[in-house]
């Protein structure tokens, strides 16, 4: 990241109310009152561990509609990894058939930390990855920044302590549309895909730009796919799709421990080959 410091953007609305430029403030998610929008706004914004919180509603509709009409059972059980805030998942909820839906990603929650300076942002192991005051919206990255902006920053998060801050609270990152429809039928999880999967086996894996090359090597990717082909019954499905910028996709059947190609949708998928030749 290239300028981890921005603006406020609330502080400059102040000035120019129509203004898009600048970072919209991460504290807003600390406000009940604030709307659905708004909320959505701020977490595609949001990057952890390098990774933006980036996704849309109905982001993959011909992938969606090849898995409506894909001979799923009525019964289906369906886990989504790395669904980011999970708008994309409730757009596939209204379309496809299902008993249970498991919404996954790394970062499902963070806590908000307040300290003299201003907010900090961390993770579930209290790495701060944001920090925000009225002023500046700051990213704890430095990999291409200048070397002042790069300054800032370490010294910033360098003296970070979550156990010295005056209050601690914790912040969904999710969807504020998902949350009410949480319950036994559909679940949130946090889930990391170079982990064995923990909960029941799947009929479909949905893996929407998560297998990436930009941001794993082909060895960290095909240990992530043992992973999700353990997590699938037989005959399961795995989806994996892509956007750049337009929708790519191969949809797979396992049969005997091998992926078989289904279906593809655009160019397909950049792994499709390490998916068919997983060993």
């Amino acid at each position: 990241m290239r300028r981890p410091i921005r603006l406020n953007r609330n502080l400059l609305r102040k000035l120019w109310p129509r203004l898009q430029r600048g970072c919209p403030d991460p504290r807003g998610l600390l406000d009940p009152g604030i709307s659905d929008g708004e909320a959505n706004e701020i977490l595609l914004r949001m990057k952890i561990d390098g990774v933006f919180k980036t996704t849309w509603s109905d982001r993959f509709p011909e992938t969606t509609r090849q898995l409506a009409s894909g001979g799923l059972p009525p019964t289906a059980v369906i886990v989504d990894v790395g669904a980011s805030d999970g708008s994309t998942s409730l757009s596939v909820m209204r379309s496809v058939r299902f008993a249970r839906y498991y919404v996954t990603d790394r970062h499902t929650e963070a806590y908000a930390c307040k300290t003299w300076k201003g907010t900090f942002f961390c993770d579930a192991h209290g790495n701060p990855f944001m920090f925000a005051n009225r002023l500046v919206v700051i990213y704890n990255e430095t990999g291409e920044a200048s070397r002042a902006q790069s300054g800032v920053v370490s010294r910033l998060f360098a003296g970070f302590d979550m156990r010295k801050c005056r209050d601690v609270r914790k912040v969904p990152l999710m969807n504020r549309a998902l949350l009410p429809k949480l319950n036994a039928d559909v679940r949130l999880e946090r889930y990391n895909i170079f982990e064995p999967w923990p909960f029941e086996k799947a009929d479909l894996v949905i893996a929407a730009n998560i297998l990436n090359r930009d941001y794993f090597a082909d060895s960290r990717i095909a240990e992530a796919l043992r992973n999700l082909r353990a997590a699938l019954k037989e005959a399961g499905r795995l989806a994996v799709i892509e956007n750049r910028p337009a929708e790519q996709s191969n949809l797979f059947r396992l049969e005997h421990g091998r992926f078989i190609e289904e279906n593809q949708v655009g160019a397909g998928s950049d792994v499709k080959a390490l998916v068919t030749g997983l060993a």
